[in-house]
Order: C-alpha cells, then sequence, then structure tokens
C-alpha cells in the first residue's frame, strides 16, 4: 500500500519529468538574507533564502548552495516559516564538502511574491576570511501546468569574518626591575612587527645607553620570555640565522650602573613555505558558449595563510582577489572564442606563490552575414554596411588600414536580426579592410568575419579620372576606327593579288572551255550540212540564208567572248 505521503512525492516527480520539456520563460530570482555583514570567529551567522516571483507564480524551487568549508560550519537548516509545505528533497547539508540542497514545492495556486522564505540556515563562524555562499545549481517552475523554469538570476551573499581582538599579556621582567627605560627595536629585514617576511634570518638593532656594561637576548616563540644570553661588552645588534617558520619574539635587557632595564620585545613573523598545491574547476564545465565561466579554487596556508591570487588569462592581468572562501566562485571577465588558459596564483601574506593552471574554451556563435558594403567611395561619402544576425544582438565592426585599427563601430540588430551600420568615422583616401563580430543578448561571441576591402578615392583622383574617361573617349573611339581601317587595308592589300591571279586562271579556263564549246557548234553544223547535202535535194534559198548567218553569229559571238575572257586576264 503507497502511503500517502510517498504518492505526493511520485506526483510532483512526474509533474517534473513531463513539464520538464516545456519553453522556459524567465522572472524569478533567488537571494539571501542578510547577504553581507561582519562577524567574529566562534559567533552564530544566520541568514535566509528568500524567492522574488516578480509577478510569476510558482510552484516549486530546487538549489544546491556553495559555502566555505574552512570559514563556516553550519549548524542547522529550518523549514521554519518555509512558503513550501512539500518536499521532494529535505532540506540537506555537508560541512565536509561545503554544500546545502533541497527541493521543496506547494500546491496550486502557488506563490507570487516578492519576500518568499525559503529556509534559515545558521552558521557557527570558524575562521577569518571573507566567505561567499553562492547558488551552484538552481531552478524555480511556474505554477502554469508544464513546470517552466522561470528563474532568472541568482545573488550572493559575502560575509566579513574576523577574530576577536585579543589584548597581548603583559611583559614579564626579571627583577631586580628598575626605573631604566626599555630600548626601540629595530629590524631592517622585518620592520613591521604585524606584517610577516620569507626571511628567515631576522637582524635586529638598538642603541646602547651611555655607561652600558651588559647585554643579555633571548630569540623563542613565547611572548613572555625572559633573556638569558649574557654579552660582555654589549652588543648593539644581533642576527639570527635560519629560524624555522613560525611567530618568534627576540627579547632585549641592558645593563648599566643603575641596574637592568625593563624587557624589550621585538615580533617576527616568517614563513618560507608557499602555499599547498591546489587546482582549478570549472562548476559548469571547461567548455560552453557562456563568455564569463565561474570557477573554483582553493589554497592553504599554515603559517602566514592566504593574502590574495593573483589571476591571468593567456596576457591579460586580471584584478587581485581576496581569498573569500576556502572553494571560492570567481566570474571570469569575458573572453573571446577560442581556448584559453587560465592561472591562478596563491599568494600568501609573505609573499610566497603557488601557481595552479587549466584550459578551458569558449565556443563562437555563428558570425554575422555582411549582405551589402561600397567597394570603393569618394572621400566624405556615407559608408552603410548591412547584414543579418541573431535578434536584438550587438554587432561591431572593426575597420582597419593594413594591421592598425583606425575604428571600432557598433549597432544593434533589430527583432528580425537585420542590421544597418553608418560609419561615423571618416576616411581618407586609402585602402581599408572592415571584419564584423555579433555579441548576443547573453553576452556570448562570435569571431570575427572574413576582412572585406573598400577603397577610399581622394576627389583630385576621382576627377582626373573623370576627365580622362570624358576628353579620351572620343579618340579612343577614333583610334578604334582607324584600327578597323587599318586592318580592312591590310586584308585587302593582302587578298588582292591573290584574287586576281585566281581570276586569270579562271579565264584561262573559260577561254579553253569556250573554245572546246564552239568547236563542238562547229563540228555539229558541218555535221548537219553534210547529211542534208546526201539526201540529194538542194537547199532552199532559206536553209542556205539560216545557215550563213548562224555560222556568221556563231563566229561573232566566239570573237565577243574571247575578248572578254582577254580583258579578265589582264
Amino acid at each position: 500500500m503507497i502511503s500517502l505521503k510517498n504518492k505526493k512525492y511520485a506526483l510532483i516527480f512526474l509533474c517534473f519529468f513531463i513539464f520538464s520539456f516545456a519553453p522556459k520563460a524567465e522572472a524569478a530570482t533567488l537571494s539571501f538574507s542578510p547577504s553581507s555583514g561582519n562577524f567574529t570567529v566562534g559567533n552564530i551567522l544566520t541568514t535566509s533564502i528568500l524567492l522574488n516571483t516578480q509577478g510569476q507564480a510558482i510552484n516549486n524551487a530546487d538549489a544546491v548552495i556553495n559555502f566555505p568549508a574552512g570559514l563556516l560550519e553550519v549548524i542547522s537548516v529550518s523549514k521554519s516559516s518555509s512558503i513550501f509545505s512539500l518536499w521532494v528533497e529535505e532540506p540537506a547539508f555537508s560541512n565536509s564538502a561545503g554544500t546545502i540542497s533541497f527541493n521543496g514545492g506547494l500546491p496550486t495556486p502557488g506563490f507570487n511574491g516578492s519576500t518568499g522564505k525559503l529556509l534559515n540556515i545558521t552558521f557557527r563562524v570558524r575562521n577569518t576570511g571573507l566567505a561567499s555562499l553562492v547558488f551552484s545549481s538552481s531552478a524555480v517552475r511556474a505554477n502554469d501546468g508544464y513546470g517552466t523554469n522561470v528563474l532568472n538570476g541568482t545573488e550572493v551573499a559575502l560575509f566579513t569574518l574576523t577574530r576577536a581582538e585579543e589584548t597581548p599579556p603583559p611583559p614579564q621582567a626579571e627583577t631586580p626591575v628598575t626605573s631604566v627605560n626599555a630600548f626601540d627595536i629595530t629590524s631592517t629585514n622585518h620592520p613591521d612587527q604585524t606584517k610577516w617576511y620569507a626571511n628567515n634570518t631576522p637582524e635586529f638593532s638598538w642603541e646602547l645607553p651611555p655607561g652600558a656594561l651588559e647585554v643579555r637576548t633571548l630569540i623563542s616563540r613565547s611572548s613572555t620570555s625572559n633573556p638569558s644570553v649574557s654579552y660582555i661588552p654589549p652588543i648593539a645588534k644581533k642576527k639570527v640565522d635560519e629560524l624555522p617558520d613560525g611567530t618568534y619574539y627576540f627579547t632585549l635587557q641592558v645593563r648599566t650602573a643603575a641596574g637592568w632595564s625593563v624587557v624589550s620585545r621585538y615580533r617576527v613573523n616568517i614563513d618560507t613555505t608557499p602555499p599547498k598545491p591546489f587546482s582549478i574547476t570549472f562548476p559548469h564545465g571547461d567548455k560552453g558558449f557562456a563568455p564569463q565561466p565561474v570557477v573554483f579554487f582553493n589554497a592553504i596556508d599554515n603559517e602566514s595563510g592566504i593574502s590574495h591570487y593573483d589571476i591571468k588569462i593567456g596576457d591579460e592581468e586580471l584584478p587581485k582577489i581576496a581569498p573569500d572562501t576556502a572553494s571560492n566562485p570567481y566570474l571570469l571577465t569575458p573572453q573571446l572564442p577560442g581556448k584559453h588558459t587560465l592561472f591562478v596564483f596563491a599568494i600568501d601574506k609573505a609573499g610566497n606563490i603557488r601557481r595552479a593552471s587549466a584550459e578551458f574554451t569558449i565556443e563562437g556563435i555563428d558570425m554575422p552575414i555582411i549582405t551589402y558594403y561600397p567597394e570603393t567611395i569618394d572621400v566624405g561619402d556615407t559608408i552603410k554596411i548591412r547584414g543579418t544576425t541573431y535578434p536584438n544582438s550587438h554587432v561591431s565592426v572593426y575597420i582597419r588600414e593594413g594591421e592598425r585599427l583606425i575604428s571600432e563601430e557598433n549597432t544593434k540588430s533589430d527583432i528580425s536580426g537585420d542590421f544597418v551600420l553608418v560609419v561615423t568615422k571618416k576616411l581618407d583616401s586609402s585602402v581599408y579592410t572592415f571584419t564584423a563580430r555579433v555579441t548576443d543578448e547573453r553576452g556570448a561571441k562570435s569571431v570575427e568575419t572574413a576582412p572585406l576591402t573598400i577603397s577610399v578615392r581622394s576627389e583630385f583622383i576621382s576627377g582626373l579620372i573623370e576627365v580622362i574617361l570624358k576628353y579620351l573617349s572620343a579618340a579612343i573611339l577614333a583610334l578604334l576606327a582607324l584600327g578597323a581601317l587599318a586592318w580592312v587595308g591590310i586584308r585587302l592589300w593582302f587578298r588582292i593579288p591573290r584574287t586576281i591571279a585566281r581570276m586569270r586562271r579562271e579565264a584561262r579556263e573559260a577561254e579553253k572551255v569556250s573554245e572546246k564549246a564552239f568547236k563542238i557548234l562547229r563540228d555539229g553544223v558541218a555535221n548537219h550540212v553534210a547529211r542534208l547535202k546526201k539526201v540529194k535535194r538542194k537547199l532552199t534559198k532559206k536553209e542556205v540564208e539560216f545557215l550563213e548567218q548562224f555560222e556568221q553569229k556563231l563566229e561573232e559571238a566566239e570573237g565577243i567572248i574571247a575578248k572578254e575572257i582577254k580583258d579578265i586576264s589582264r
């Protein structure tokens, strides 16, 4: 038999599974109250997790919170006064891992408000430092029937943890103590008694009073020890060789005729050991589109403690950051797409350094597409560049002359992703290239586009080209015409002799053909006359006249054709 409580859990899990694929809307925020303050070691620190739905009804939230286990210790996590009445996962914490987690909800109509309390967390302050509470993962789901995640952002809490001031015990002087005052002790290589130094051979000096007879000194870890090593004649300086790491007290007494002086003390803090090796982790992965990855790192120094971290990405020097947590979350500065190497230098209070490094990759979004730009313009003309990219995104155009960056121009795409950029920089006569990069609403960037070229002409060059084209166009046409005529003439010059020779050859052939043809005609007429005579009939007068005229005309035709052929062959 399944209990009512288990049925509730099963129902909540089923709803979350079904609705986890619903479209995402953003509205709610998670924060801490208080989110800052000063607390001393040993005292109690209590803060609440608050939910602001920003007008959106919700019915579930879950989160994992990281805290510095070396600085804070969870005493309790209370659901008292929580807006949630159902818990998919009961609030839990781990002081060894430095985490707090929960997953709760409530029935319809859910909750809609600006200060909904989810949990109360009570810590005990364990050590000094700067402690931060960070939502490493979180979600807030709307009461919309789809389980839409409406979380818009989370806030970080930052607390300053200090140690209560301690009153140092009064110095103990060896009896008998006279009215001789204490002496001022100085150190050239440990000038500040409150600071730590990596030098383990401290030097001390003091001024001897007139009539000094003897000096006693001692260096020890105790702040109440008295000097016992005697120097006769008295010395005015002392160097100590190779002390182990730690805090020491140099003590001094001077004896005169009036007796021994009050014991003088000088504190030195020595730390020659770098912080312990540490690693860098990326809680959201070392590869992604987010231009500002979150990193965690923690260095421990057993002597002086961590002073700060220096962070460097490639050649970029980033600001120093304080050792705020034992596993401090740090948001890197925006990075361009590509592979980067992160260096973290843990520096203790004595200046000793321990380095860690890790690689991460920022993936680039799609480049903008340039759809129009003028390839050639005159000086003073307006340059317009059009393109398309992601909606409501920032587009940067970089104009270069050679390798030198001339101008960076910026615009924003519309809801359709189209953009128009009017270059504000006035460009002189030269040849320029430009590239473009887009940054979307998340801050993710693309790589730069391939360079495109714009040629800017001066007014003198433009006018000169216009004059040349205007006055030389006619000359160019004339030259072209003369060239054509010359070409035709040359062609004729070489073709006429060949044509004449061919005509003469053809005339001779025609002459031969005509002679042959007329011979055939005469032979035919002669044969016809011979046949008429064979029939023994006398030709009529008309027949005789016809034959005579035909022969005469044949001779005339032969003569005319022969003359024409001779004229052609000349």
